[in-house]
């Protein structure tokens, strides 16, 4: 099966763009909606369900906005290793529904250059990045997740001239 990529974005507009921070607590953004879902967990046995919450979550969320391209933090090699784990799992899930929903590959940006993207510096904190999320955007974040993905948003629409 050959992958759609997404080279040209002369078709696209900002309206059908959407940023996430993948994560246990996972940042969106589209110009429609914006916030954080929670795929914590259950500590009870046999409660696994948050790759198929995670899924479910994106194809509405996607289908609802009518978005044509995804935008995410890519995963970083710095993080502890269940984070990583996480990540790559959600990951694997973000391309299986781009397939099922015919959506070119998303579009993956390095931490860092997000963080320099947005704030001018490669290691900003988590503070840094929802008060420039403020400053920049004039955008009050929920939280740390919901900041990212406002930048992740704004990174793509810079450099995609969108």
């Amino acid at each position: 099966m050959k992958r759609q990529t997404t080279t040209t974005t002369e078709k696209l507009t900002r309206n059908e763009v959407a940023a996430l921070d993948i994560a246990t607590h996972t940042g969106f953004f589209c110009l429609n909606e914006r916030g954080t879902w929670d795929f914590t967990e259950s500590m009870r046995r046999n409660n696994n369900k948050q790759h198929k919450a995670f899924r479910d979550t994106l194809i509405d969320f996607i289908q609802r906005n009518g978005i044509k391209q995804i935008v995410a933090e890519d995963v970083s090699v710095n993080n502890h290793f269940t984070d990583t784990r996480k990540l790559s799992e959600f990951r694997g899930i973000l391309f299986e529904v781009c397939d099922t929903l015919d959506l070119p590959e998303p579009h993956f940006i390095n931490p860092a250059s997000l963080k320099k993207f947005a704030t001018g510096d490669g290691k900003a904190t988590k503070a840094k990045m929802i008060e420039f999320c403020k400053l920049r955007w004039q955008i009050e974040p929920g939280d740390d997740n919901e900041a990212d993905a406002i930048h992740i948003f704004f990174c793509y629409i810079k450099r995609f001239n969108l």
